[in-house]
């Protein structure tokens, strides 16, 4: 891979994200030396068959590992990662470069900068799905997929140069935002959407044992993102509830007009609002399937 500026790369956690890009990486012919970090020894037990074939070294201990490293990627979710860059910036070598994948990027960009300067790049690759796991990890992820660089301004042209060369590698198109803006889109087309999906199923858990049978294509795909990691989807939340609320307020105010066409029995309008939402969302570019 000549693309790839890197030879020493460590992944930490080994999850959908972390562990799509391991596969991505050998897939592609990566011939350098690739660690994940894993929570523990059990963790490096249970997953020691499926590294192996993938070769990836596996570490409970990182810091012999992040010393060598040239790029750590730390794919963890974002509170996690919060609490985790403190400590690995003690052991990442001068040289190494530091990037991430969470979905929120303000307080992470912010954090990574003050600790390790123009040597963190964050970043959020925008596809993922409602599996978790190394098992659920994927090759071909990245391949055709959006990925958001949010360097802080005065960012060094050629970390950020190394960092977009290696998701690029990976087949995504790599873009770049402030964090603020990025917080602010994602709520939109991410965050909030997986909100509504976890309570429309929530109000329904009392109707579960008359509606199981008549369930239709239009809510399994609707409610697909309601079985993701509620842990990790109260931290995205909660790091971004400003944005989120201010989104939902919007929608709010969308639904009571939709409420009003419905009870006065508008059909024109109702017909004329659901065609402006169909013609919005064929304006947008979705990530690809991949399986």
């Amino acid at each position: 891979m000549p693309d790839v500026l890197f030879q020493r790369i460590v992944i930490v956690g080994l999850g959908l994200m972390g562990g799509s890009v391991a596969k991505a990486l050998r897939s592609r012919g990566f011939a350098g030396s690739l660690v994940g970090v894993v929570v523990d020894a059990q963790a490096v037990r249970r997953l020691r068959s499926a590294a192996k074939y993938w070769r990836v070294s596996l570490t409970c201990e990182p810091e012999p590992a992040l010393r060598n490293a040239d790029l750590v990627l730390l794919a963890t979710p974002p509170q996690i990662a919060l609490r985790q860059l403190p400590e690995l910036a003690r052991h990442i070598s001068a040289t190494g470069m530091v990037s991430d994948v969470a979905s929120i990027k303000t307080p992470v960009a912010q954090l990574g900068r003050q600790l390790l300067g123009d040597r963190f790049i964050p970043g959020h690759p925008v596809v993922g799905g409602e599996k978790t796991g190394f098992a659920a990890a994927r090759k071909n992820l990245y391949q055709g997929a959006r990925v958001i660089l949010t360097p802080l301004p005065e960012q060094a042209p050629a970390a950020l140069d190394a960092v977009r060369g290696f998701w690029q590698c990976l087949g995504a198109t790599v873009s770049q935002m402030t964090p603020e803006a990025h917080d602010q889109a994602l709520a939109a087309t991410s965050h909030l959407p997986h909100l509504l999906a976890f309570a429309y199923m929530a109000g329904l858990a009392d109707q579960v044992p008359a509606l199981r049978d008549l369930a239709g294509g239009g809510l399994r795909d609707f409610s697909r993102i309601a079985a993701s990691d509620p842990d990790l989807w109260t931290a995205i939340l909660s790091e971004n509830r400003s944005a989120v609320v201010q989104h939902l307020k919007a929608l709010q105010e969308n639904l009571d007009t939709v409420r009003q066409m419905l009870a006065g029995g508008d059909t024109r309008t109702l017909k004329a609002f659901l065609e402006h939402g169909r013609a919005c969302r064929q304006q947008f570019q979705f990530p690809p399937l991949t399986c």
